[in-house]
């Protein structure tokens, strides 16, 4: 149930209007909803004749001057467009409650908040959860993450070896969504790939990294902790944490985890310890992290 429950005029029952982007979606949304039984233009004349008797009744309550041009433009504009009369959304949420409250209250209970930033609705949601008490997603985190990086972690073939893989984080204007491209020899000794999709979802001073494998559906889950800023990009440099994996058939596995930024196109592959110790210069902290221990059944 949304914070806003609770957020009740006692006077009348009628949930307080916060102005925030959520609230307005949800008025914008019950006017569609009630439209095809009260036109807009209806509403709108309704709205105004309520607001006025409302105001030469109730100290300190502003009526407001509305036709059906002005409700439509609200209406049907983004949640982010407030209209230029302040006084026009607090009467609208007011009206609706009082007089159309079938209209409006299942979408107040129900609708996610609302984030223009974020086109879709798992990040919000698993925000909205994680976090009750915050309002909106840590964009600033998101915007902190963004870019590519290096991944390692114990190979799931060959529990010996380390596996490198390619994350990249925000694209296709959505700061949340990431990707995780991967490449190993299989268990028939064949070259094979793959992919996660998924949502990042900052929380506390932790990372959810909420994905899946686009190839089988099975849940690729892992969060990252200790995220120091890299003075030269301004963004995160690394992250440690741990790996959850559950595929179809197999109990699930749990593997450390640790990611670097990339500077450089990341190559997807699987490396021998000795291998992983000629290639690359921060071998010895990388394999020390993932000595912590694995869990995982056979």
């Amino acid at each position: 149930m949304p914070r806003h429950i609770c957020d009740m005029d006692q006077a009348n029952d009628i949930p307080l209007f916060d102005g925030t982007p959520r609230s307005i979606a949800v008025l914008k949304a019950a006017a569609k909803e009630l439209q095809p039984y009260l036109s807009l233009k209806a509403q709108a004349e309704q709205i105004e004749a309520w607001s006025r008797e409302r105001a030469a009744n109730l100290e300190g309550f502003r009526g407001v001057s509305l036709d059906r041009r002005k409700w439509h433009r609200f209406v049907t504009r983004d949640a982010t467009y407030k209209s230029n009369e302040p006084d026009l959304p607090p009467a609208a949420w007011d009206w609706f409650f009082e007089k159309q409250r079938h209209a409006i209250e299942p979408l107040w209970k129900t609708m996610p908040d609302y984030h223009p930033d974020v086109p879709n609705a798992v990040a919000p949601s698993l925000n909205r959860f994680l976090t009750p008490t915050q309002k909106s997603l840590d964009l600033n985190a998101l915007r902190l993450l963004r870019g590519d990086y290096a991944v390692y972690r114990p190979s799931f073939v060959s529990l010996d070896e380390i596996m490198v893989m390619s994350m990249k984080c925000g694209f296709d204007d959505d700061p949340s969504r990431f990707t995780i491209d991967m490449a190993f020899i299989n268990d028939d000794d064949e070259q094979a790939e793959e992919h996660v999709d998924g949502f990042a979802i900052p929380y506390q001073s932790c990372i959810l990294f909420q994905g899946r494998l686009r190839e089988t559906g099975a849940p690729f889950i892992f969060i990252m902790s200790s995220l120091p800023l890299d003075p030269k990009t301004g963004g995160y440099s690394r992250g440690d944490g741990t790996l959850l994996v559950g595929a179809s058939g197999t109990l699930s596995s749990a593997y450390p985890i640790t990611m670097r930024r990339a500077n450089k196109p990341v190559t997807c592959r699987t490396y021998t310890p000795k291998e992983f110790k000629a290639e690359f210069r921060a071998h010895r902290e990388i394999m020390q992290f993932l000595g912590r221990g694995i869990v995982g059944w056979r």
